[in-house]
């Protein structure tokens, strides 16, 4: 432990307790931390002995005088030492002013004179700072600065650079310099928003920057100029006076423009114009096309065309068609396929006896007898119509026997129905996507909804009101196709029809059944889901008897009536939707519900459907036949296709072999019929040994093959449109037509 005493005369080095004078100067400096007591030294003493002990060289100007008193109660090393020595030549009125290798000590007064200019230094000496000001002018700040600074320092504004000078110690020029940044950070917080009403943010940027960099260099705080082109708004940032600036330069370029190229109008593609313009009407104030002022912007929709006319300014034309171009696209299809599958069954027995005695013998009134409702028709109806010799006008269902006299009759009923019932229908429909689309399959059926009766002058006029509702199959589907292959589909599905007791009522007294299920489903693309089902079975037994006497084992028959009914339904509803999302796959599903149909309108015996081959025949024309040759059939030319060996022929037939063809690959060939019956192509065949003709099997819906009788191969169209004009009759009665082989 190094100590150093100074008394009021002399100056005392401790080492150790030991007092030495004989130790080097290396020796001492190195035997740090010391500790300090100085009491009534001569200053210039202390800085002797300080510059002794740290190394450092010190210029004592004359003017430094004076005795000075220290007391360290706890160890210090160099950088310590240091700074106590610059506190207490502070406390004095000096101070430490670094002149390169060397420091000079002189009075406060003459340090802001002689401090040199610098950026950072150590806390304790004194020093001339140049702080940058960028948000503000630099002025503006040396009345708030002033007053933090003791009176030996100086503070200034430098206009060209718009800097702050500042002469001070290190330490109080730091906590200055934080304070002119803390004042910046407040003012680049305050920006102004200015709104264009004509002109486009976009083309007044480049300008404004301009302006804005001319202002910072002339001193001004920096500008800061930033445009939002959703809304064609300014954001300011900068110095009232600077933004006060460029607000007058945007209010004089903020001018209407002519409106050279005119209004906008879009051709759609895909979509529909009313709904477009309806989403752009929801977005124009996002959009920022309703917030110009002296020029009103409309957006309308020519349903004529499909197309949108927009007027607005030019500088909202890009914005609103990149919008019209992201809504017109090509909206995927949903196929919608049901199958509503129904069976129903109602099984009725009903067995019942009456009697009664007349005896009045007028046939109106019985003395005794058993008489029961259920059975349709009462023992007293039977002894009227015996008595008045004639058949009653309605008689129930079943089998029926009445005996009897003016006294006496007897009326046995016994009826047994079954009915069975089963529907399948497979209703199928084509929509967009988050369309609604619908289709309903039944009759239209008046039912009565009141009657009136009205009279004047004693003559009646009485009519009836009718309503009329669908009864059938009703299928309403919206599909909303979600990414991937799933969809989610919002179904109503609906059966009814007309209940078979009441079909040859008159209106009044029809009765509908009804199956209805309204749900929405998720479902994979081509997954056949359940939408739902019902399965029913009803029980009815009644038994109608005299108490007693209808209880007794045969003779009790006599005396009872019974009837059992047992009605059962199942009905089950499936769903399968398949996504068209290109042309190919819609013309896929064209083409095989076509050959469906095809297949069930093919009569039996194995004739062909009367429909065309191709689809596109039920509305294109077909070409005209040549008029057909007087001449002998011998005299017809069949030319044979370019082919390889028809080694598919059937061989059924007793025909001469097939006609070998050494040719290229085969391209085309002319189909002629198809059907489900391959006897009744093979037999045509048997009937034609000298045409290449051939059977293709195919498959539709892993359903029964169809078979198709083709001609062929052909290396182009053109050559096996040639073929067609001589075809004998039989073969192109059915609609012949060229296709791309299989």
């Amino acid at each position: 432990m190094r100590s150093l005493i100074i008394g009021s005369s002399a100056l005392l080095l401790l080492v150790h307790s030991s007092f030495i004078h004989s130790a080097p100067l290396e020796a001492v400096r190195a035997q740090e931390p010391w500790h300090i007591s100085l009491k009534d030294v001569d200053i210039k003493t202390f800085i002797e002995e300080v510059s002794s002990l740290t190394g450092e060289t010190f210029i004592v100007d004359p003017r430094v005088s004076g005795k000075v008193t220290v007391l360290s109660q706890d160890p210090l090393n160099k950088r310590e030492l240091l700074k106590l020595f610059v506190s207490t030549l502070n406390a004095h009125g000096f101070t430490i002013i670094p002149q390169g290798a060397q420091s000079k000590i002189a009075p406060l007064n003459m340090a802001k004179v002689e401090a040199s200019v610098t950026q950072t230094g150590e806390p304790e000496h004194f020093e001339t700072r140049l702080i940058k000001v960028s948000q503000m002018p630099a002025e503006e700040l040396i009345p708030v600065l002033r007053p933090l600074l003791p009176g030996h320092a100086n503070i200034s504004a430098e206009k060209t650079s718009n800097s702050v000078i500042v002469t001070d110690q290190a330490a109080n020029i730091e906590r200055i310099e934080h304070v002119i940044r803390s004042i910046e950070e407040k003012a680049s917080s305050d920006v102004s928003v200015v709104s264009l009403k004509y002109a486009s943010v976009t083309q007044l940027l480049e300008t404004l920057n301009d302006l804005a960099e001319q202002i910072s260099k002339k001193g001004g705080r920096e500008m800061q100029i930033t445009a939002d082109t959703r809304s064609n708004r300014l954001l300011l940032s900068g110095a009232a006076q600077d933004k006060e600036k460029v607000l007058k330069v945007v209010r004089q370029l903020d001018i209407p423009a002519s409106r050279s190229n005119g209004p906008l109008v879009v051709r759609l593609r895909h979509g529909d114009a009313k709904n477009i313009v309806s989403s752009i009407e929801k977005l124009a104030d996002s959009l920022g096309i309703n917030t110009d002022e002296g020029q009103k912007s409309f957006v309308t929709a020519d349903t004529q065309l499909n197309a949108i006319i927009v007027m607005a300014p030019k500088h909202h034309h890009d914005s609103i068609q990149s919008l019209i171009e992201k809504l017109d696209v090509s909206r995927a299809q949903v196929m919608v396929e049901a199958a509503i599958v129904e069976v129903s069954g109602d099984i009725s027995e009903a067995l019942g006896v009456q009697w009664a005695i007349d005896g009045r013998g007028n046939g109106t009134a019985g003395a005794g007898g058993v008489n029961f409702s259920d059975t349709g028709l009462s023992v007293g109806t039977v002894l009227k119509a015996i008595d008045e010799k004639k058949v009653p006008t309605s008689l129930p269902n079943g089998a029926i026997i009445g005996v009897g006299n003016d006294n006496f009759g007897a009326l046995v009923t016994a009826l047994s129905s079954n009915s069975n019932t089963n529907l399948l229908s497979t209703p199928s429909l084509l929509t967009l996507d988050n369309q609604e689309a619908e289709i309903l399959v039944g009759q239209n059926v008046p039912f009565q909804t009141g009657s009136y009766a009205t009279s004047g002058s004693g003559v009646a006029n009485p009519f009836q009101t009718i309503e009329r509702k669908d009864v059938g199959v009703t299928l309403k589907v919206t599909p909303h196709i979600n990414d991937g292959e799933a969809l989610r589909m919002d179904i109503v599905q609906e059966i009814s029809s007309i209940a078979p007791t009441a079909q040859n009522v008159a209106a009044v007294d029809l009765i509908t059944n009804k199956r209805a299920i309204k749900s929405t489903v998720m479902a994979k693309n081509g997954e056949v889901i359940v939408l739902g089902g019902l399965i029913q079975d009803d029980i009815t037994q009644s038994v109608s008897k005299v108490p007693l006497l209808g209880s007794i084992p045969f003779i009790g028959a006599l005396f009872r009536s019974t009837k059992d009914v047992h009605i059962k339904r199942n009905l089950l509803v499936l769903i399968r939707p398949s996504i068209i999302r290109d042309e190919q796959t819609l013309a896929d599903i064209s083409e095989q519900k076509y050959q469906n149909i095809r297949v069930i309108g093919e009569q039996k015996e194995a004739k062909e459907s009367a429909l065309p081959g191709k689809r596109e025949e039920l509305f294109d024309k077909a070409p005209n036949k040549p008029a057909e040759s007087k001449s002998e059939p011998a005299a017809k030319v069949f030319k044979a296709p370019d082919a390889k060996p028809l080694t598919q022929r059937s061989s059924t037939s007793k025909a001469t072999a097939p006609v070998h063809m050494e040719v290229a690959e085969p391209n085309y060939v002319i189909q002629l019929m198809s059907g489900q019956q391959r006897s009744h192509l093979e037999k045509i065949i048997e009937r034609n040994p000298n045409l290449p003709l051939l059977i293709e099997e195919r498959f539709l819906d892993q359903q029964q093959p169809i078979y198709s009788l083709v001609l062929g191969y052909y290396k182009s169209q053109a050559q096996a449109q040639d073929q067609i004009a001589i075809i004998p009759a039989e073969l192109k009665a059915k609609g012949a037509f060229i296709r791309p082989s299989r």
